[in-house]
């Protein structure tokens, strides 16, 4: 059996996507799963121990990248197809898949439930990763648990260590990664605070070093004594290694958060505009920070300038917070 799985993007909810592989190759263990993705998330599915096969769609392709897609799904003739992105564009490459099963999330948007099957009635209150696995619970009849499956190749791992000792960090080390930015400012932590954090970190942590993280932009945002910055210095497959030497991890709802939480890694995760039931890590190992307003979540449509709901989340709480994973 041939099962597609489209979920382009974004980094962040494909990570939250990965369990339902893991679901399909429990579930269907012979089965080939391919995955369609953005080119520029692609790298992560490597990742996916669960996951065969990738069909690799240009972001900014066009209709003529569109169509190419379009073609190259049907050409497989699969069996399957799983919309976990619910939108227009993925429920039309579904329909012309050619699969005799087409089924989507709950709370498909943009007309795609008129194009394939939605497999429940959307549940506002529902965590996105069990979300997904919705549309395994409905092949298979039975509620799917949340597993992650992830590997990293030995190459990226040696090089991920090089990366971190020509900085001066060791896997010994008390390593504590910030990541000061998101999509959007409704869900980033002040700049000030985190300055603040950092001192609490060397001030009470003996022997902690701090690993910033993030996109290339936010390279120079902090040129603090004792900070080591690798914003835009590594690949996405060395971030995966990167994580896995961190022991506690801190940051907004944003994709390395969910990766490391993904990588079985303590995380600390400040909330602002975001919804807590919907987008927190389905994990264990999470300590959820967040300041109840009545316009909260505004989900990225604030009704607020400076956002109080970021700002009132303190630093000592935060470093309280990492203290109890240590």
């Amino acid at each position: 059996m041939k099962i597609l799985i489209i979920k382009p993007s974004s980094f962040g909810d494909i990570i939250q996507a990965n369990p339902t592989a893991r679901a399909l190759r429990r579930n269907y263990p012979e089965a080939v799963t391919t995955w369609l993705v953005f080119d520029v998330w692609a790298e992560a599915i490597a990742c996916f121990s669960d996951v065969n096969n990738t069909i690799i769609w240009k972001k900014d392709g066009g209709i003529k990248e569109f169509i190419d897609v379009i073609s190259r799904v049907r050409a497989q003739k699969f069996d399957i197809v799983i919309d976990l992105q619910g939108l227009a564009r993925t429920g039309i490459i579904s329909f012309f898949s050619g699969a005799r099963t087409r089924i989507g999330v709950p709370g498909l948007k943009e007309f795609s439930w008129l194009l394939e099957k939605e497999v429940y009635p959307e549940n506002a209150a529902m965590n996105a990763t069990v979300r997904n696995l919705e549309t395994i619970r409905f092949l298979t009849g039975s509620l799917q648990a949340v597993e992650f499956s992830l590997s990293i190749g030995d190459s990226d791992k040696s090089e991920a260590g090089r990366i971190m000792r020509a900085v001066d960090i060791f896997s010994s080390d008390l390593l504590i990664a910030l990541i000061p930015s998101s999509r959007g400012k409704g869900k980033e932590w002040p700049i000030g605070h985190f300055r603040e954090l950092m001192t609490l970190i060397f001030t009470t942590l003996a022997g902690a070093k701090v690993l910033m993280l993030g996109a290339k932009g936010d390279f120079y945002l902090f040129s603090d004594k004792g900070v080591v910055s690798m914003c835009g210095k590594t690949s996405l497959t060395q971030l995966f290694a990167i994580l896995q030497k961190c022991k506690v991890v801190v940051g907004p709802d944003t994709g390395p958060i969910h990766l490391a939480a993904a990588l079985g890694v303590p995380v600390v995760v400040l909330f602002g505009g975001s919804d807590v039931k919907e987008t927190a890590p389905a994990v264990s190992k999470v300590s959820i920070l967040k300041k109840d307003y009545p316009c909260s979540p505004c989900r990225g449509r604030p009704t607020c300038k400076d956002y109080p709901c970021l700002k009132d989340i303190t630093p000592q709480e935060v470093i309280e917070a990492i203290k109890k994973w240590l």
